[in-house]
């Protein structure tokens, strides 16, 4: 269970006991009900922040994996200050109260269908994790926006072109 509070944290609780897992900090939320999301691959963490820009936390933490699975929920509990951010909103009043990942399938199917690359080498060339490739954003203006990552785009450019990147 993911719970956002006005404290600037995003906590993580086990769902078997409700105990704390790990707490999320960088983004600012003082005042606002901003929410978090989770990506469908369960690999991240998104939310929006009073400062205009977007968190994403990651979900493992590279340097503490557990070997030993068994181990209680409330015995891993941490906080994850490190996270990797970007400006959403240039409003007069810069707040994401949004960030949603789309889902990998919708993705694909997105850019299948829109045209804008040619996929006759197949979507299944691109080797990366599309339940976080992209991020809708909504801010406090009522603002809509969507950010694909560049590496992501970068991968669809050469699955895309018959010659691996190099458009004719």
């Amino acid at each position: 269970m993911l719970v956002s509070t006005n404290d600037s944290r995003v906590r993580l609780y086990g769902l078997n006991d409700f105990c704390l897992v790990r707490k999320y900090k960088g983004h600012t939320n003082y005042s606002m009900q901003i929410r978090a999301r989770v990506s469908e691959s369960g690999d991240y963490i998104a939310s929006g922040s009073e400062s205009g820009h977007v968190f994403i936390w990651n979900t493992i933490d590279k340097t503490r994996q557990q070997k030993n699975v068994n181990i209680k929920i409330n015995q891993t509990r941490d906080k994850a200050k490190s996270s990797d951010y970007f400006e959403a909103s240039k409003a007069p009043l810069p707040i994401v109260t949004d960030a949603v990942f789309f889902p990998s399938k919708s993705m694909k199917e997105a850019l299948v269908s829109s045209d804008i690359f040619p996929f006759s080498l197949g979507i299944d060339r691109v080797d990366d994790d599309f339940s976080s490739a992209s991020i809708l954003t909504l801010d406090y203006d009522g603002t809509i926006r969507v950010f694909l990552r560049k590496s992501c785009l970068d991968q669809i450019l050469d699955a895309a072109t018959p010659r691996g990147g190099e458009v004719l």
